[in-house]
C-alpha cells in the first residue's frame, strides 16, 4: 500500500500547497534573485487562488495523514496540449514512486481533456527535474536563450497517446 493517495485539489489545500511548496522552491539556489522571487509568489495563497480558476490545474499528493507531500500544476493550452507548470515533492517522499504517481494522474486527466501532448519548461541547472523528466518519457525539444528573467529555459515534451 502507497503512503499517498494522489487527487486534484480543492481549494481548501491552497494554504497547505503554499507552506509545503514554497520552502522546496527556496532550497532552488540556480535561481536569479529576481526569477526567485516569481517563483516564490506563484507559490503565494494569492497567486494559487487565482491559478485555481483553472479547473484540475491541482494535482496533490497527501500522505495518509493528511499532510500535502506533492503537488503538479499542469494547465489545459491550446490545441489540446498541456503545460506542466511545477513538480514539487517533499524531500521525505522523493524516490518512493510520488513523482510517477503524479505524472502518470496528470497524463490521465490531459487524455480524458482530449490532449495529445505535455510540455513544459525548466531551468538547465535543475537536474533533478531534467533527469525526472527524461526518466518518465519527455523529449527534451529545444533551449530559449536568455529567457524568463534572462535565465535560459530547456523545452520539453511528452506525446501522449
Amino acid at each position: 500500500m502507497r503512503d499517498f493517495v494522489i487527487r486534484i485539489a480543492t481549494k481548501k489545500d491552497i494554504p497547505a500547497i503554499s507552506r509545503f511548496g514554497t520552502p522546496v522552491v527556496r532550497e532552488l539556489n540556480f535561481y536569479k534573485k529576481e526569477h526567485m522571487a516569481r517563483n516564490v509568489y506563484e507559490l503565494s495563497i494569492e497567486d494559487l487562488n487565482d491559478t485555481f480558476k483553472s479547473k484540475d490545474s491541482l494535482i496533490v499528493a497527501e500522505s495518509r495523514d493528511g499532510k500535502i507531500v506533492g503537488m503538479v500544476a499542469h494547465y489545459p493550452g491550446h490545441g489540446h496540449v498541456d503545460w506542466l507548470d511545477w513538480i514539487i515533492i517533499d524531500k521525505n517522499y522523493r524516490k518512493k514512486g510520488l513523482g510517477k504517481a503524479m505524472i502518470n494522474f496528470t497524463i490521465k486527466e490531459a487524455k480524458r481533456r482530449g490532449c495529445h501532448k505535455i510540455w513544459c519548461d525548466t531551468h538547465p541547472k535543475n537536474t533533478t527535474v531534467n533527469r525526472f523528466l527524461k526518466k518518465f518519457g519527455f523529449r527534451k525539444v529545444g533551449i530559449l536563450k536568455k529567457h524568463s528573467f534572462k535565465d535560459d529555459q530547456l523545452i520539453w515534451e511528452k506525446i501522449i497517446e
